[in-house]
């Protein structure tokens, strides 16, 4: 056994996608959504953030790569418009060529530098084979009203079916929150000219899969749903299934042992629970027991530990649901009090009018911040550890709660 520890962070990542390889659980979505897109059928998955969502895309596209298809994925949140978007989406096709791919890896820079790097390399093979829209997509200019944006992104949808059948493989894209293509900024151009755009040339594309991803449901559904929109029925909504329990301890167990580390069954038993089966807050939770374990010399985390990695959890947290209650607030007038009376499980509409709770909760559903409880009428705050942060917050009387979930402590005056 080596007194050299690994990293916590790294055992239990709570700040980006986990590796398919480590992933907990979710092993029957992600045999059905790769069956899907090898299949021919675009998937949609949609939920908040931090379910799970991108771990699950991306194990379903590595397991695609691995069946010998193309992919490519290119997450809209981090472009600023469509040219950026046409761009990016070239560079991860034409990326599936080993030679472009070399080439693409020299380049350092974006546009006409990337450009460059391919007529030294096999630009007149790649326009030879799939045509000059590739070279196309690459002279983009810095001026962002340019008309040509959407010629450039139509040209790199096109790009993916011509590799498909140039080089006779199943093309899978990855769109990653895919909900920013109706942003409030508009920044990728006209939100139904780009989806009819896109559902033009996609839907010809015989060769092409697409798995949409977004973080936010209710936009996400309102491109997929409503029969007119363009992209209507374009995707099938898949709903990942919940981490069951027997599945967090069976990964935890091994993600410690990686690091020669044991829990006991209470422990590992109270740690599931206090997660209450979301992601995160799971892998946050036994992610600062680990750290207590090695800050203590210690190689077997006990229920202690648990109970300190939860103090430590809500402070790691502290930021993160301050700038979360900010974004309630700017939901409107009623979305914070409505907040806290979910999360510490109140009479909702005590005070207000029916219309006004109303849409506070809509408010807070839309976000992801809150779904449905077990009961109609009912409801809860997906982030168990969010809930924690906003009912300590309560300030009105007890007789307004009615039944607080049992992980909270609730004093004779409120919430504290």
């Amino acid at each position: 056994m080596s007194d050299r520890r690994l990293g916590s962070a790294d055992l239990f990542p709570t700040d980006h996608p986990v590796e398919p390889a480590h992933m907990v659980g979710r092993a029957g979505d992600v045999d059905r959504v790769v069956s899907a897109l090898l299949g021919g059928g675009n998937i949609v998955l949609a939920g908040p953030r931090r379910t799970g969502k991108t771990t699950v895309a991306d194990a379903a596209m590595e397991a695609c790569r691995r069946d010998g298809a193309y992919v490519a994925t290119v997450d809209l949140f981090e472009l600023v418009d469509a040219s950026e978007l046409a761009q990016s989406l070239t560079i991860r096709l034409l990326g599936n060529r080993a030679a472009l791919k070399r080439a693409l890896g020299e380049a350092s820079g974006a546009g006409r530098q990337i450009l460059a790097v391919l007529r030294q390399a096999a630009v007149a093979r790649a326009r030879h084979d799939l045509g000059d829209g590739v070279e196309l997509v690459f002279e983009v200019g810095l001026d962002r009203q340019d008309p040509d944006d959407h010629a450039r992104l139509r040209a790199a949808l096109e790009l993916a079916d011509r590799l498909a059948q140039r080089d006779g493989k199943r093309v899978v894209i990855f769109f990653d929150e895919f909900q920013e293509i109706v942003g409030a900024d508009k920044r990728f151009g006209d939100p139904d000219r780009i989806t009819r755009l896109m559902r033009s040339v996609l839907q010809r594309s015989r060769g092409v899969s697409v798995l949409f991803a977004g973080s936010i449901e209710h936009l996400m559904r309102d491109l997929f749903a409503p029969t007119d929109r363009a992209l209507s029925q374009f995707g099938a909504f898949h709903e990942l299934a919940p981490i069951t329990t027997a599945q967090w301890q069976t990964g935890i167990r091994a993600r410690l042992g990686d690091d020669d580390t044991t829990i006991t069954d209470d422990a590992l038993d109270r740690v599931v629970s206090l997660g209450e089966g979301h992601p995160r807050a799971t892998m946050l939770l036994i992610q600062q027991a680990h750290a207590g374990s090695v800050e203590e010399l210690r190689r077997e985390i006990d229920h202690a530990l648990v109970v300190q990695a939860l103090e430590r959890a809500m402070r790691h947290e502290r930021l993160r649901h301050d700038q979360q209650l900010e974004l309630i607030r700017t939901l409107g007038r009623h979305a914070e009090r409505m907040a806290i009376r979910v999360a510490a499980g109140a009479e909702l509409y005590a005070n207000l009018k029916p219309q006004q709770a109303a849409r506070g909760l809509a408010g807070l559903h839309d976000r992801g911040l809150i779904a449905h409880g077990d009961r109609p009428g009912r409801w809860t705050v997906i982030d168990p550890l969010l809930r924690r942060y906003l009912a300590s917050r309560r300030v009105e009387p007890l007789s307004f709660v009615r039944s607080a979930s049992d992980s909270l402590t609730i004093s004779d005056k409120s919430v504290s």
